[in-house]
C-alpha cells in the first residue's frame, strides 16, 4: 500500500515518542526530528509507510546507540497482556464457537500498537471485543477453508498481541494442520521478534520463523527466501495488524487480514462501512 500524505503526521508523532524513549537530550531529539523532516521532500511515489518508518527508526537507533528503543514498552505490555490471559482463556473455552472467539481476541490484541499510541487500554479493548465482536468477518468462509487446509501461516504483529495469538494457535491446532508463525527479523517499534516469541513459548506450539523483514509490516522485497516459500505454499495466510496490511495489500494471493482499524485512511481502503476502532477479519 502506497504511503499517503495523511500518514506523515502520524509517523512524526511516533518518531517524537521514540526519540523521548531513548534520550532526554533535546539536541539529539531535534536532530532525529530534523532527519525525518529531511526525508519528506525525497519520498518516492511507491514508498510504503513501513519502509519509511524503518528508515527513520534505523537512524534513531544509530544516533542513540539503542538497538531496541521499545524494549521497556514491550515488557510492560507483555505483563499487562499476561495479567488478562487466564480470564481470556476461560472466555474462549466457554464460548459457543471457541475458534471464532480466539480470532476476536487475537484481533483485540492488535490494539497494543506503539505505532499508533503508547497509551494502551487492554481491558477496555477486551470488553469491547467481547461485547461487539467483529464489525466485518469472513469467518464462515475461513472455517470451511481451515477444515480442508494442510498448512496455515500467521504473520505476526506486535509483542503484546502475541500473548493472545497463543490461544488462537491452540484452537487452530485442533484442525491438525501445520501452523507457521512468522515474526520480525529484528526489533522495530513494539513488534514481536524471535526473542519474544520464544519467551512466550510459541515455538513449542507451532513452527516459528523470521519473515526476514526489518520493517514494521511485511514488505515482500525485504522478506527472506524461507518466508517467501512458506507464504506462497501455505493454504491459508492470516495477516495481523495494520503494518502488515500496508505492506501486503495488493499481493497476488488471498490473505485474511485480522486487525483493529486504527485510522480513517485504513478504514476507507478496506470498506466504506468500516470505521476507526472496528475489529475485522477480512479476506482480500
Amino acid at each position: 500500500m502506497q504511503l499517503e500524505f495523511d500518514c506523515i503526521p502520524c509517523i512524526y508523532r511516533q518518531v517524537l515518542e521514540a526519540s523521548r524513549m531513548v534520550t532526554d537530550n533535546q539536541g539529539i531529539i531535534r536532530e532525529i526530528l530534523n532527519e525525518f523532516s529531511r526525508m519528506i521532500p525525497e519520498l518516492e511515489s511507491d514508498l510504503s509507510a513501513p519502509v519509511l518508518v524503518s528508515r527513520i527508526q534505523d537512524y534513531l537507533k544509530e544516533v542513540s546507540g539503542k538497538k531496541d528503543p521499545y524494549y521497556k514498552f514491550k515488557e510492560a505490555n507483555l505483563k499487562l497482556a499476561l495479567n488478562h490471559y487466564s480470564d481470556v482463556e476461560k472466555n474462549i473455552v466457554n464460548a459457543e464457537d471457541p475458534l471464532l472467539a480466539a480470532l476476536i481476541i487475537s484481533a483485540m490484541g492488535n490494539s497494543i500498537d506503539a505505532g499508533v499510541s503508547l497509551k494502551v487500554d487492554i481491558a477496555g479493548n477486551l470488553a469491547r471485543a467481547v461485547e461487539y465482536g467483529f464489525k466485518y468477518s469472513d469467518y464462515q468462509h475461513f472455517k470451511k477453508e481451515v477444515e480442508k487446509a494442510d498448512r496455515l501461516l500467521i504473520i505476526a504483529d506486535n509483542t503484546g498481541e502475541a500473548v493472545f495469538d497463543r490461544l488462537l494457535i491452540r484452537e487452530l491446532d485442533k484442525f491438525e494442520l501445520e501452523i507457521i508463525y512468522a515474526v520480525r527479523d529484528k526489533p522495530i517499534l513494539n513488534d514481536v521478534t524471535l526473542k519474544e516469541a520464544r519467551q512466550l513459548g510459541i515455538d513449542k506450539l507451532c513452527q516459528l520463523i523470521s519473515s526476514g523483514c526489518d520493517t514494521p509490516g511485511t514488505v515482500m522485497e525485504r522478506a527472506s527466501e524461507e518466508f517467501l516459500n512458506v507464504f506462497s505454499e501455505a493454504d491459508i495466510v492470516i495477516s495481523k495488524g495494520q503494518g502488515n496490511l500496508e505492506g501486503l495489500m495488493g499481493t497476488s494471493r488471498p490473505i485474511y487480514y485480522l486487525l483493529k482499524i486504527k485510522c480513517d485512511l485504513i478504514a476507507s481502503r478496506l470498506d466504506s462501512g468500516m470505521a476507526e476502532g472496528d475489529f475485522i477479519f477480512k479476506l482480500m
